[in-house]
């Protein structure tokens, strides 16, 4: 007989997400500062705790080199294809944007 362990998601989930969030390796972690992942040069940091976004040894992710690729498709895709702006109001004043996300039962919102 096989023992089985059950991990529920929304608590690997959060684990991660708290390791991501750490307020003294990633200042204000939640504001939206993609500057903080670069070197001065402009190049992009070697983080370690990044790739546990995909999880870590045996239970690494399979398909991250395709999330990755896809990504980036996207991206540029998108970004050489339209311009992205800020929305504005009636008054042609810029409406600020507040990006919130919160974890619901191991969903990401």
């Amino acid at each position: 007989m096989v023992r089985r362990l059950f991990i529920q998601l929304d608590i690997y989930l959060r684990l991660f997400r708290a390791i991501l969030h750490d307020p003294e390796t990633y200042p204000d972690p939640e504001e939206f500062k993609p500057e903080r992942f670069l070197n001065e040069d402009g190049s992009v940091k070697d983080d370690p705790a990044l790739a546990l976004a995909f999880g870590a040894g045996r239970r690494i992710c399979p398909g991250r080199h395709f999330v990755d690729a896809t990504l980036f498709i996207v991206a540029s895709s998108v970004l050489s294809a339209f311009n992205v702006t800020k929305a504005k109001d009636e008054n042609r004043n810029e409406i600020p944007v507040k990006a919130e996300m919160t974890v619901l039962g191991g969903i990401l919102v």
